[in-house]
C-alpha cells in the first residue's frame, strides 16, 4: 500500500468532539430527568442531545479517511497495524468502562422480570466483551447503556480497509453523490416503520425495502448506523481534495449553514422534542457543514474549539461518553439516600465531575495504554554484533 503523507492536525475537531459527548450527557441528564426546572426551549433542545451521537459517527469516518486514505486507493500501513491501532484506542477505556458499571449490571440483573436466564447472561457477557452487542436485541439487562455505540465503532472499523480504499478511487463527483444517497438511505428506517404500515396491503417493491430495512435496522443497529460513517468518509476524501471554494460554492456553504441555524432554533420553539426523523434529515446535514468547515478553518476561529483546554477536553471526550452513564447512576442513587438535591441541581453538580474523571482516565489510563499496546509490535532495533572474545 503506498504511503500517505502526515496531515497536519485539526484541532477544531477535536474540541468538536467534546461538545458531542456533553450534548450526549445533556440528553441522559434530560432523561434522568434533570432538566424540569429549566426554560422549556433549553430542555428541548437538550431533549434532542442524543442527535449528537451521529456527529461521533460521521466525524470518525472523516477522521479515518484524513489519517489513512489517499487519493488512488492508498492507504497507510496494513490492515493489520489499522486494527491494532483502534483496538488500543478504544478497548482500554472500554474495558474499565464495563468494570464501573459491573455493580449497575448485576442491580440489573437482580432486577429483571422476568429473570434473566444463565444463557441470556452469557449471550450478553459475550457480545459485550467482544463488542457484538449492536447486532442482538439486547433491551434487558445491559451492561453500559452506552457501549452499544462501540458495537457500531468496531464494524465500522471492520468495514474500514475495504470500503475506504475503493471509495478513495472515486471522483469527487461520485462521493458528492453517495454521500447524499448515504443521507437518504439512513433516514428510511425510521420513515419505515410508519410508511410500511400504510402500505401494508401492497406487494409492491417499495413496501417490501421499507419492510425488510425497518426490520435490519432495527434488529441490527450497525447497519443502520452505516449510512452516516459512509457520509464522513466521503466528506474526508472530498475535504482532502479541496481547493479555494468559488463564489457559488460560498454561498451555498454560507446558505446551508444559515439554514441550519434556524432549524435548529426551530427545534427550541416545538412544543416537544422532535422525532429522530426530523432530527436525522436535518442535523446530520448540519453536522456534516459543520465538520468541514471547521476542518477547513472557515469557521471555528472564534469559537476557541482549537485552544489546549478544548483539545484536551476533546481527547477526553471518549472516556467521558463511556463513563457518563454509569457514573450518572451512582449519582442518582447517592442523591436519593442521602443528598435529596433537586434533579437540575445535581445534573449541574454531575457534569464538571464526570469531566474531571474522564481527563484522568485520558491522562492515566487511555493514552499510557494506546501507547504500550501500540508498541507491542513494532520491530525492535537489531541487537549490536557480538565482540569476538566479548
Amino acid at each position: 500500500m503506498s504511503a500517505v503523507a502526515e496531515r497536519p492536525a485539526l484541532p477544531a475537531l477535536t474540541g468538536l468532539r467534546f461538545l458531542a459527548a456533553m450534548g450526549v450527557l445533556g440528553y441522559h441528564c434530560y432523561c434522568a430527568p434533570c432538566s424540569p426546572a429549566l426554560p422549556s426551549g433549553i430542555g428541548r433542545l437538550i431533549g434532542a442531545g442524543f442527535s449528537t451521537v451521529s456527529l461521533f459517527f460521521i466525524l470518525s469516518g472523516f477522521i479515518l479517511a484524513y489519517t489513512y486514505l489517499e487519493d488512488g486507493g492508498g492507504m497507510k500501513g496494513t490492515w493489520r497495524a489499522f486494527y491494532r491501532a483502534r483496538f488500543a484506542r478504544l478497548y482500554p477505556v472500554y474495558l474499565v468502562s464495563l468494570l464501573v458499571d459491573v455493580p449497575m449490571f448485576v442491580r440489573a440483573v437482580h432486577m429483571a422480570d422476568p429473570p434473566a436466564s444463565t444463557g441470556e447472561l452469557l449471550r450478553i457477557t459475550g457480545a459485550t466483551l467482544t463488542l457484538t452487542q449492536g447486532w442482538l436485541t439486547l433491551h434487558r439487562p445491559t451492561w453500559n447503556i452506552v457501549a452499544w455505540t462501540l458495537s457500531v465503532e468496531a464494524f465500522f472499523y471492520l468495514l474500514f480497509p475495504l470500503v475506504g480504499p475503493w471509495l478513495a478511487r472515486r471522483s469527487t463527483r461520485v462521493l458528492t453523490a453517495l454521500a447524499a444517497g448515504a443521507w437518504l438511505l439512513g433516514i428510511t428506517p425510521m420513515l419505515a416503520a410508519d410508511a410500511a404500515a400504510r402500505l401494508t396491503d401492497s406487494g409492491g417493491v417499495l413496501a417490501t425495502f421499507l419492510r425488510v430495512w425497518g426490520l435490519i435496522s432495527s434488529e441490527a443497529i450497525p447497519l443502520a448506523r452505516l449510512p452516516e460513517f459512509l457520509i464522513g468518509l466521503c466528506l474526508g476524501l472530498v475535504f482532502c481534495r479541496r481547493e479555494h471554494l468559488t463564489a457559488r460554492a460560498w454561498a451555498r456553504t454560507v446558505a446551508f449553514v444559515l439554514i441550519g441555524g434556524g432549524l435548529a432554533a426551530g427545534l427550541m420553539r416545538l412544543p416537544e422534542a422532535p422525532s429522530p426523523l426530523v432530527q436525522s434529515a436535518v442535523l446530520v446535514p448540519l453536522f456534516t457543514a459543520s465538520i468541514y468547515l471547521l476542518a477547513s478553518g472557515l469557521v471555528g476561529r472564534g469559537l476557541g474549539l482549537g485552544t489546549r483546554a478544548m483539545v484536551l477536553l476533546g481527547g477526553a471526550s471518549y472516556a467521558l461518553y463511556m463513563t457518563h452513564g454509569s457514573l450518572m447512576n451512582y449519582a442518582l442513587a447517592l442523591n436519593t439516600r442521602t443528598l435529596g438535591l433537586p434533579h437540575n441541581v445535581l445534573a449541574l453538580l454531575f457534569a464538571p465531575v464526570a469531566v474531571g474523571v474522564s481527563v484522568v482516565l485520558f491522562r492515566h489510563v487511555e493514552e499510557p495504554m494506546r501507547h504500550r499496546l501500540r508498541a507491542l509490535r513494532r520491530p525492535r532495533a537489531a541487537p549490536p554484533p557480538e565482540v569476538a572474545g566479548s
